[in-house]
């Protein structure tokens, strides 16, 4: 990519730009939002016997591969990761299989959420707007606007997920630096366009509650939360990536890996109910009645989650995993303070949430700001700290295997001519 020198008029441009990209992708979130709950409202609703989930998902499985035959397979997170460094661009008609792919796997039970949707949907807008509006130069930079605007607006985070979408495609820190400004705008232009339309009850939140007053023993909880969320994020990779060596070993056709998935989200759901979705929405039932499970039921959980999420994503349903991460690191949280005398329930709770997906993901900053926004403020410094000390004591942990080091040079300064 050729080295662009924008001057600041051109530079307000571009962000006037990203506002324009951020509305419309705040308004396909909020039709995208709105339609996802009125069908899983209705459908659960008629089918509300746990055993409905396994004919549910084995003929959600059916209808993906049909599209997906009937289109193309665009490829997981992963795949979009690779696309970003490789290209630094995601073509529109990317969309075509991945929005009803996603709307019918998040109707259907998939342990994966709306943001790896809303994040295809904002990229291909992003290369969209930079052909548009004359950006082709810096048609990376809003392509990964767009991007950090889908997962914002969707999940209603729109710092935490702007700043995801920064941090995500690199091994270690944050390289586009000259992105921050147009995929914040881009982010909170998203978040408030689907605000204005949906009002605030469209985003999840987790009722949670602030740890007040703040101690240094808490502070050496958080630090001990994001420790033990290490080896559990080892676990998780190594089961992901051993589910995903299965499915290649088998080789089987597109309708066949998905209808194979949808049979084991729907027996895993029967079976263990808390596996069953992506994690936003029985992300309460957790913090009100976790503790009924028990340690053992807890991870029980955990692990019918992780299998979950890995044949959600190797079965060719698509979605992202954050939320389902911290998810998971809430089970971890949860479990670890029923054991340990002392360990606040929330504190652990509130940590292992931020810190399993600084883990497995490489981000510890969009990780603690994420979880920090779905809570509602709670517990800001001890988030950061779990969230910190798991991503730097975990260098081993690999999920993300295309996270790359940025290819090319900064690709424009704000010149004074």
């Amino acid at each position: 990519m050729d080295t662009v020198r924008l001057n600041e008029r051109e530079f307000h441009h571009m962000l006037l730009v990203a506002a324009v990209l951020g509305v419309g992708v705040g308004l396909v979130a909020t039709g995208f939002r709105l339609v996802w709950l009125f069908v899983k409202h209705h459908l659960w609703e008629a089918l509300a016997a746990p055993y409905w989930r396994v004919p549910v998902s084995v003929v959600a499985g059916i209808l993906i591969g049909a599209i997906l035959y009937a289109t193309f397979y665009p490829g997981a997170l992963s795949t979009l990761v690779q696309q970003f460094h490789a290209e630094g661009r995601v073509e529109l008609e990317e969309n075509v299989p991945i929005i009803p792919v996603g709307l019918v796997g998040l109707v259907a039970g998939q342990n994966a959420g709306p943001e790896g949707v809303m994040s295809v949907v904002g990229g291909s807008f992003g290369t969209y707007v930079s052909e548009l509006f004359e950006f082709e130069n810096s048609t990376k930079l809003l392509t990964l606007a767009g991007m950090g605007a889908g997962f914002g607006a969707i999940l209603g985070a729109p710092i935490g997920g702007a700043l995801l979408w920064l941090e995500l495609p690199h091994e270690r820190g944050l390289e586009y630096y000259e992105a921050i400004v147009p995929t914040f705008v881009a982010s909170f232009a998203g978040y408030l366009t689907e605000v204005t339309l949906g009002g605030m009850e469209l985003f999840p939140a987790w009722r949670t509650a602030s740890i007040m007053p703040l101690t240094p023993a808490q502070l050496g909880w958080a630090v001990a939360v994001g420790l033990l969320c290490i080896p559990f994020g080892l676990v998780y990779s190594k089961t992901f990536s051993a589910i995903g060596r299965l499915f290649r070993r088998l080789s089987l056709a597109v309708y066949v890996r998905t209808t194979l998935a949808g049979g084991v989200i729907g027996v895993l759901g029967w079976l263990v109910p808390l596996s069953y979705f992506y994690g936003g929405s029985k992300m309460n039932v957790l913090l009100e009645r976790g503790a009924s499970l028990g340690p053992e039921g807890l991870m029980l959980t955990l692990a019918a989650v992780m299998v979950a999420a890995g044949f959600t994503i190797h079965g060719n349903w698509i979605g992202g995993l954050i939320i389902p991460h911290m998810f998971m690191g809430a089970l971890v949280g949860q479990a670890a303070a029923l054991v340990v005398p002392g360990l606040s329930p929330v504190l652990a709770t509130l940590a292992g949430m931020a810190a399993f997906n600084s883990v497995v993901t490489g981000t510890p900053l969009s990780s603690a700001l994420i979880a920090i926004a779905l809570t509602d403020g709670a517990s800001i410094t001890p988030v950061f700290l779990a969230s910190l000390v798991a991503f730097g004591a975990s260098p081993s942990v690999r999920f993300l295997d295309e996270a790359a080091p940025r290819s090319e040079s900064p690709n424009f300064h704000i010149s004074d001519d």
